[in-house]
């Protein structure tokens, strides 16, 4: 936080010191002209009155001068000093006016009066009987100067002054907006783990702050849940992996505590078949295990013949049991754009999943619908409780906990086939059969998938 506070305020700083400095170098600028026309405006006004005394070729013998700070002065054509006031009497003329120029003024540093600064006009004027000089009019700046000296010298304390109290406001300002963004950090800081619902302290405002808090909350939430469904992944998974592992040890043990009674060949296929299940449960782990990393993993989109895709399985599914009648009358055809190995695997969870909990028939529906491809699959058994109906979608979930492994499978067919059908836009779900059992209904879009 001190890094950003930092850089916060040297920035606020900066822009105001910056603005300060303009709006003090034209507020120098302003007064400094306005006192200068005062100036001029008075030594024009002096001017105009000195120039109308000036009757036919009658002028002033004499120009009074109360003190320093003014002085006047008459030039002829031929650069004579006609006419001076007293503080100039003996001084050559003070200036020259070019022969275009009929009025000037200026500052003149060196002065004949003092070194300090004058404020001098010159006019050309011209008599009644046609005769031409040059008036010069001096006023001292030493009013002016002193004015300005003391404005800049209030504006060089004042501009500093206040750019230092605004950067001690804006520190604390800052520091009081991010003192609870920094509380949240330490407190996040403070999480080692995961194990338990965290909750930052909200506090409470509608704004950038409170939105912070809220967020950080659901993050958090999220990634609680996250940890807790990781867990217990990996607490099923070391479950369902321990068991084929167990009998497999068992019955290699078993043969050889009594090698005079092991039978080679019914241990190779006790062995053989729990290898097979034992494999099946590590691809649907790894299956669950990109799909939660990645996704699901790479899809290779085709257009396909999507009944044909279903009544391969159905096909395969028969071949697997004569104890349940697999009916297929109601498919029909369909072209679905997916990934034939993950909308097979759908395909071939759903049916083994009805063929396991029927008594003796499951029914297979396949049409197009309102825009979609729509997938039914009814099994005879006994069916799926309403309030279990979302539950079995979820990850090593049976609804028989006593049921085995053999029987019942790992719990992981129904996921994998609802991330397959997702991931393909569509949608799943479960109800109640008219043959009495479960029925799955899987839903596509026709348009491509994603």
């Amino acid at each position: 936080m001190g890094s950003l506070r930092i850089r916060l305020t040297a920035l606020a700083t900066a822009f105001v010191l910056l603005v300060l400095v303009v709006g003090a170098g034209l507020l120098f600028q302003l007064q400094r002209n306005q006192l200068t026309d005062n100036v001029d405006r008075t030594l024009r006004d002096r001017a105009n009155t000195i120039e109308a005394l000036f009757t036919d070729s009658d002028v002033p013998l004499s120009f009074s001068s109360d003190d320093d700070d003014r002085a006047v002065q008459l030039v002829n054509t031929d650069g004579e000093v006609v006419i001076a006031s007293d503080n100039l009497e003996g001084n050559g003329p003070v200036a020259e006016l070019t022969a275009s120029t009929n009025e000037t003024i200026r500052t003149v540093k060196d002065f004949a009066l003092d070194d300090d600064g004058f404020r001098l006009l010159s006019r050309r004027i011209e008599t009644d009987s046609g005769d031409t000089f040059v008036l010069h009019v001096a006023e001292s700046a030493d009013d002016l100067e002193e004015t300005t000296d003391s404005l800049l010298a209030t504006l060089a304390i004042a501009v500093p002054g206040l750019s230092l109290l605004f950067a001690g406001m804006t520190w604390w300002l800052v520091g009081r907006t991010l003192r609870p963004v920094d509380a949240m950090r330490a407190e996040v800081d403070s999480i080692s783990h995961m194990h338990e619902a965290h909750q930052l302290v909200d506090p409470g405002r509608n704004d950038e702050i409170g939105r912070l808090a809220r967020t950080l909350n659901q993050m958090l939430d999220r990634l609680h849940r996250s940890g807790e469904q990781q867990r217990q992944f990996v607490a099923d998974a070391a479950h369902e992996l321990r068991t084929p592992l167990t009998r497999i040890r068992t019955t290699v043990e078993v043969d050889l505590a009594q090698p005079e009674a092991a039978v080679p060949s019914r241990t190779n296929a006790e062995v053989r078949a729990e290898a097979i299940g034992l494999q099946g449960l590590i691809d649907d782990l790894l299956h669950l295990a990109r799909s939660d990393d990645e996704g699901g993993g790479d899809t290779v989109r085709s257009v396909l013949d999507f009944d044909d895709l279903v009544m391969s399985e159905i096909q395969a599914q028969r071949r697997s049991t004569t104890e349940v009648t697999i009916d297929a009358s109601a498919v029909s055809g369909c072209e679905l754009d997916g990934d034939d190995a993950q909308l097979r695997r759908a395909v071939q969870n759903l049916l083994a999943n009805a063929v396991r909990h029927a008594q003796s028939r499951v029914a297979v529906t396949l049409q197009e619908r309102n825009g979609q491809v729509q997938l039914t699959v009814d099994d005879d058994g006994f069916g799926v409780e309403p309030d279990k109906r979302e539950v079995i979608f979820d990850r090593f979930s049976r609804l028989d906990e006593a049921r085995s492994a053999d029987h019942g499978g790992a719990g992981l067919g129904l996921a994998i086939t609802r991330d397959i059908v997702t991931r393909h836009r569509g949608a799943i779900f479960c109800d109640q059969s008219p043959l009495g059992g479960a029925r799955f209904v899987a839903t596509f879009p026709i348009e491509a998938i994603e």
